[in-house]
């Protein structure tokens, strides 16, 4: 019942066409088809070719000139460090490329200053100021959201075509105003009862305040993430080839299902430890930098719990999104590896921290690589045939149109 009423709901909201989760049946006869074909079918395997000494150089000067001009650079950084990661990414030989206009970036930059600012100010005006700016800030998200899409796909091509998105504002708020709205509930409620139970609050109001608002946002953030995903991959285009997207809602609720549980898993091995440890503790808290091993036991032991649950999720995430998605008759996979990526990910934080953040760019591209190269496009039929037949879009319009857009860094 409750994954009947789930997936009603998420496909009550219209994308652009109808019931967009599922597939035409010609796409869905050619797709099965595919599938029963598949041992001759090659799966055309994604590879990077960039270096961390190529990226370095290319890291270092746009931290100097970002640090020089005072962030203006950072529009321009941002177009330098992905043209090199979209032209170091191969598929069958060929390489992706990103057109974005720094001019156009810098616009993006200058706006969600301008939010990050009314923000911070309004909380020293006075609460219900704030609490208006913050009412402000989610109402406009979906906006920002869409926004941000279409500049990403028009800037981005493959073998000199173009990528487009053509969903509307008016279906970003129909799809993804859910999250904003219990966002708005959230905050109004955990004020409402702070400032009326401030002076001295009660175990039951303290639970109230802390639960609630974790088991509000544990029913709407995997449904969010559906709904975003859904609108993110039904509304593009590569040429004039739509993607398709498949996946249901409870196949999020499940991941981020697991990953809650293996939050509290992991709490018991961390009880033992601490358990264990407790005399070590006192003794090292009792030296003159006591205070110092404190923050880093605390910051260590917080950073290990998110790990864990990170690296879940991006891996199951990731593989769910894209083993569901389709390009006109062709699918693609992936095979990320949650261990694997824990493993790159501690790594990566060790080497950063003992080169005093000199590995960053290094740790970029393994992580980068890795999630790359674990994805593969199955195509039904000949490729080469596939590509010739979408060069009549009119990649220029597309380019063109990218010109009066402006980039916003959300990141997804």
């Amino acid at each position: 019942m409750a994954e009947a009423t789930i997936d009603a709901y998420a496909r009550s909201t219209p994308a652009g066409r109808a019931e967009p989760t599922l597939r035409p049946p010609a796409a869905a006869a050619r797709g099965d088809a595919a599938r029963a074909g598949t041992e001759q079918d090659e799966a055309l395997r994604f590879s990077f070719t960039g270096s961390g000494s190529e990226y370095f150089r290319i890291w270092v000067v746009n931290l100097l000139l970002t640090i020089l001009t005072l962030g203006v650079y950072s529009a321009w950084a941002k177009v330098r460090r992905l043209q090199y990661f979209y032209r170091n990414t191969r598929l069958d030989s060929s390489i992706f490329d990103y057109h974005g206009n720094p001019k156009a970036i810098l616009k993006g930059r200058i706006l969600a200053l301008v939010l990050l600012a009314a923000y911070k100010i309004s909380f020293d005006v006075a609460k219900p100021v704030a609490l208006l700016v913050v009412l402000v800030l989610a109402a406009v998200m979906p906006w920002l959201l869409a926004r941000a899409f279409r500049f990403k796909m028009a800037n981005s091509s493959y073998r000199g075509l173009r990528f487009h998105f053509r969903g509307t504002v008016a279906q970003a708020y129909r799809m993804l105003i859910l999250f904003p709205i219990v966002l708005a509930i959230i905050g109004v409620f955990v004020w409402s009862l702070v400032t009326s139970f401030s002076r001295n609050p009660g175990l039951g109001t303290l639970l109230v305040v802390g639960l609630l608002p974790l088991l509000a946002l544990g029913a709407t953030v995997p449904l969010t993430h559906y709904l975003l995903k859904r609108y993110q991959h039904d509304n593009t285009d590569f040429g004039q080839a739509p993607f398709f997207f498949h996946a249901r809602p409870t196949d999020f609720f499940k991941i981020y299902g697991k990953a809650v549980g293996f939050f509290f898993l992991g709490s018991v091995p961390a009880a033992v430890f601490a358990f264990l440890t407790m005399d070590l503790y006192k003794i090292l808290l009792d030296t003159i930098f006591g205070w110092l091993f404190q923050l880093l036991y605390g910051l260590m032991s917080a950073y290990a719990f998110y790990l864990f649950v990170r690296t879940y999720l991006e891996s199951r995430i990731q593989n769910l999104v894209w083993n569901h998605t389709e390009l006109g008759e062709h699918r693609f996979e992936s095979k990320v590896s949650a261990r694997k990526l824990l493993w790159i990910h501690a790594s990566n934080l060790m080497l950063i921290t003992l080169t005093f953040g000199l590995y960053k760019p290094f740790a970029v591209v393994r992580l980068a690589r890795y999630r790359i190269e674990s994805m593969a496009l199955v195509p039904s039929g000949s490729l080469e045939d596939f590509l010739s037949d979408q060069t009549v879009d009119n990649a220029g319009a597309i380019g063109q149109e990218a010109g009066d857009l402006f980039d916003i860094d959300i990141a997804l």
